[in-house]
């Protein structure tokens, strides 16, 4: 569930008006978390120049030397020895445990250690939960602090330490007291304590590489990460037992939600308000392929089913993913630069090629807001791949990595406007490869998911006007047939917060500790995957975060180019404030009205390749919570048989079922 997650004012409305922007969270259209975690970040300037400076560090020294350790030692040997280290540091949480009067956690740590010390090998086993099922309570001693009622702090950013407070940093200093290796002085104890430091911080360059690569604001997000994980260290909701007892808080909350949202659709149904009573009943339209034990919970969990599309493969490796030995197929894939509008940066795109010069070319488009790196598009290559096919693998153009290498004055969201750059990167990408490679792409396929579906049906759109044939087949997965209509369904869920903002605090960091423990335990989770461990609440928190999150990195690039020296706190004040709907107004009205908007973004207003083309074939469900079967009804009446409906999986939640990729491998499978 790991995989498992995004434009702003102009300068003289966010010096005017953004200082009140957060004061009050009627006006606020998305949580500002950092905030409601940590408080204000006072110190942010400050804060930043030393984050960056981690950064650098980071890249020149530590990251070396991670990459040669995790090339020395596999993964098993990494695990071994983090156990090992793990369980030397008992004292620290036998001690916390006990000052905070948490008996049950003092008696689970005793008993973990003394199994692990002796079945365990000195701790290179976690034997007391792979036997005894004994989960590790992971107490240290700002969690004691904190029990004592000392204040937390300001939120701050030291070098070498990165995040911390300054309740944090008294708790560090009492943990490092508290480790028996503390008190071994020799040369070889010596050696051996770095060597356990620098096993131990290995396991952060995954994560900063994820958060560099796909954030445009890294800063911002370990912020977020901290504050939230602090938050849920302190309220133990990383123990399962807790998280158990809270479950049925959001049965109740999802009752109320679902009733909240039937009233909603009778309401506009009874005064006809954009939708008809066949959008609900509608015998005419049914599914084309039914997916047998699918459990539907509610379009929007059902959505999130999405994480379970995943294929091992491609990241099956005994070695570490920083290892220079991993040879995994995500690893294998390869990365180049290409330029797309002069005097801007040059877009990184991903591709893996097959030995045979004459392979066909396939090109991936992801979800609104993915970069490059995300797993899904890795998994759709794997499978084009084992078909015979050499890939690409591009971003979202609604990205900020695309933004910057655009026209400056280019606003994302326009579709006749963003298919120039797109097919400008599509056909710089394949004259690169096929110049340095010697290449010859004859058989070219194309296919995205959501709204790189919706790119993808445009391209062949203008492809088919222009009479041209770079690419012959279009694949095109939940394309939303209405964007203005998909962002109106987005704009609720990101402001869905609002229906219960008591404790909104205490139910994110819930959500969060479900998403961290679903994670953990994905190798258990994936062998029953009929309904997600989630509720309708909590899905739409987890969805809210992820697209706001996409549309804040896109306005940081927006505003950031137009003025670098913008104040970076009084400009996150406006985002949050800001939906796609303010986007649309903001930045695509200029020259049209929301009529005219929506009409030349629908699907329909391409209706005459739609009905006279056989190159594409679009894949879809019923129960889409980004289109409605009003929306489908005309889609089907335009594509016939190259249209093919699914009875479930909402926005692309039917992905990781055989029904679908058996499809898709039939659709792309060579003659």
């Amino acid at each position: 569930m790991k995989k498992i997650f995004s434009l702003v004012l102009l300068l003289c409305i966010i010096n005017v008006n953004c200082t009140l922007a957060l004061e009050c969270l009627d006006c606020a259209k998305h949580p500002c978390y950092h905030k409601i975690f940590l408080n204000e970040d006072k110190y942010e300037n400050f804060n930043r120049k030393v984050f960056n400076f981690n950064l650098k560090l980071n890249r020149i020294f530590a990251k070396k030397i991670h990459v040669v350790w995790a090339s020395i030692f596999p993964n098993f040997v990494i695990d071994s020895l983090n156990h090992a280290y793990s369980n030397i540091e008992y004292p620290k949480r036998l001690v916390s445990s006990l000052l905070q009067r948490d008996t049950q956690a003092a008696k689970n740590e005793t008993k973990r250690f003394l199994i692990n010390t002796t079945l365990g090998l000195a701790g290179l086993v976690d034997a007391a939960d792979k036997i005894f099922h004994l989960e590790m309570y992971n107490e240290d001693m700002e969690q004691a602090l904190a029990k004592c009622k000392m204040c937390c702090g300001n939120y701050l950013v030291l070098p070498f330490i990165s995040s911390t407070t300054s309740r944090d940093i008294v708790g560090r200093i009492l943990d490092f007291a508290l480790n028996p290796t503390t008190y071994v002085a020799s040369p070889i104890a010596a050696a051996v304590k770095m060597g356990l430091l620098i096993n131990r911080t290995a396991y952060i360059q995954p994560m900063i590489r994820m958060v560099e690569s796909n954030f445009v604001d890294p800063y911002d997000i370990a912020r977020k990460f901290f504050g939230v994980e602090k938050y849920i260290k302190l309220s133990n909701y990383d123990r399962t037992s807790v998280l158990e007892k809270l479950e049925n808080d959001y049965d109740e909350l999802d009752l109320v939600d679902n009733k909240k949202e039937d009233l909603e659709v009778r309401g506009k149904i009874k005064k006809n308000e954009n939708l008809i009573l066949n959008d609900w009943v509608d015998k005419e339209l049914s599914a084309d392929i039914v997916l047998t034990n699918y459990n539907p919970q509610n379009p929007v969990l059902d959505s999130m089913r999405t994480a379970l599309f995943d294929l091992r493969e491609i990241n099956k490796s005994p070695w570490n993913e920083i290892s220079i030995w991993n040879r995994s197929f995500n690893k294998r894939i390869k990365t180049a630069q290409v330029e797309v509008s002069k005097n801007r940066e040059k877009y990184a795109f991903r591709y893996i090629l097959q030995k045979n010069k004459m392979s066909p070319l396939a090109i991936i488009f992801p979800s609104i807001g993915e970069g490059v790196s995300n797993n899904h598009s890795a998994i759709l290559a794997k499978i084009f791949y084992d078909e015979g096919y050499s890939v690409i693998i591009l971003g979202s153009h609604f990205q900020w990595e695309f933004l910057k290498s655009v026209d400056k004055n280019h606003k994302p969201g326009l579709i006749k406007d963003d298919v120039r750059y797109i097919n400008l990167l599509v056909n710089n990408s394949i004259d690169y490869l096929s110049k340095k490679y010697d290449r010859v792409f004859l058989k070219r396929t194309a296919l995205g998911t959501s709204l790189g579906a919706y790119a993808v049906m445009f391209l062949a759109n203008e492809q088919y006007q222009l009479g041209a044939n770079n690419i012959d087949k279009f694949i095109a997965i939940c394309p939303p047939c209405d964007l203005v209509y998909a962002i109106s369904q987005i704009d609720k869920i990101i402001e869905s917060w609002k229906n219960y903002p008591n404790d909104l605090r205490q139910k994110v960091a819930i959500t969060t500790a479900k998403v961290m423990k679903a994670y953990n335990d994905k190798e258990k989770f994936n062998k029953n995957f009929n309904s997600l461990p989630f509720s309708n609440y909590e899905a739409k928190l987890i969805s809210a975060f992820i697209f706001h999150q996409k549309l804040s990195d896109l306005l940081v690039t927006l505003e950031t180019q137009e003025n670098p020296k913008v104040d970076k706190k009084e400009l996150y004040r406006a985002i949050y404030t800001y939906n796609f709907d303010d986007y649309i107004k903001k930045y695509l009205l200029v020259n049209y009205s929301y009529d005219e908007l929506k009409q030349i973004s629908a699907l329909g207003s391409i209706s005459d390749y739609l009905i006279n083309s056989n190159n594409y074939r679009i894949y879809h469900s019923l129960d889409d919570y980004l289109t409605n079967k009003t929306q489908l009804k005309e889609l089907k009446s335009l594509c016939d048989d190259k249209l093919t409906l699914f009875n479930n999986g909402a926005h692309l939640g039917f992905l990781y079922r055989d029904e679908f990729v058996n499809e898709l491998k039939k659709e792309i499978k060579l003659k």
